[in-house]
């Protein structure tokens, strides 16, 4: 009896604990280029097993290649929402599991132009495909009771910027929508963590913020994604991209209206 007594209570120990020294699995949606492309290879080289997903099936081909075929690549469009959410799952079966979602998606263009359809577009992907995405990995991690979510907004979600208030607008609500989803856990004790990426200007394949006139602090993409990596690592609840732009975050904040609309105070801030 006293035999059979601890051997139930171990059973119920490894089936509500998880094991520390399992392989951990992340889930890189926007791994095609960019910051997400450079998170995916520093993970797989930190020993996690990675699903890289994104809508360019030939950029996630050759991420596959640069990383000896050790990932797992899907094709995801999440203006496709029953498709995306179906797709989600079976990343997460193909895994074994899942312990990390990072979300790197964007639907900006490197038009400019302040055309409906643009905008619409970057409402599509960064507003309701962020969500349709995201969504359907909380419930993963609710029903699993763990999990850590780690999404990318911008410096831009701060003030409406005048330029590209679309834009603004959007990384506003993948910000608030972080926000929120990380109290709801807190308040109900639910040990999924949510770290929310804040970066100012990088590099990428659409804008080299290096080589224009007016920008500052710019960073690469393998030393924002180092930084990344190592919020998600530290469990961070917000993390700025690179860290010295939080600097400007805290200007931005306390800046008056009157100081920040004031004619000869010009905010260039383009897309990151």
């Amino acid at each position: 009896m006293k035999y059979l007594i601890i051997f139930i209570i171990i059973s119920l120990i490894n089936t509500t604990i998880k094991p520390q020294n399992m392989q951990k699995k992340a889930i890189i949606l926007g791994a095609t280029s960019g910051m997400g492309r450079e998170v995916a290879k520093i993970l797989n080289n930190k020993n996690y097993k990675v699903a890289a997903a994104g809508r360019r099936t030939e950029l996630l081909e050759s991420l596959k290649k640069e990383t000896d075929n050790k990932i797992i690549i899907k094709e995801i469009d999440v203006t496709k929402h029953e498709e995306c959410r179906k797709k989600m799952l079976e990343l997460t079966k193909e895994l074994g599991g899942l312990d990390l979602l990072v979300i790197t998606i964007g639907g900006w263009t490197s038009s400019i132009k302040q055309e409906w359809k643009y905008n619409v577009n970057l409402i599509e992907v960064d507003i309701l495909g962020f969500f349709i995405a995201t969504d359907i990995i909380i419930e993963y991690f609710k029903n699993q009771g763990y999990g850590h979510i780690a999404g990318i907004s911008s410096i831009d979600a701060i003030r409406g910027n005048a330029l590209f208030p679309v834009y603004s607008g959007v990384k506003a609500f993948i910000s608030k929508y972080l926000e929120g989803t990380r109290n709801y856990m807190i308040q109900n004790k639910i040990p999924i963590t949510v770290t929310e990426i804040i970066p100012g200007w990088v590099d990428n394949e659409t804008f080299q913020f290096s080589q224009m006139d007016e920008t500052y602090w710019v960073s690469n993409t393998k030393k924002a994604a180092k930084q990344i990596v190592d919020a998600i690592e530290k469990k961070k609840k917000k993390a700025y991209i690179t860290k010295r732009w939080k600097i400007i975050a805290k200007l931005l904040e306390w800046l008056p209206d009157c100081i920040y609309n004031a004619p000869w105070w010009k905010i260039r801030s383009i897309k990151t």
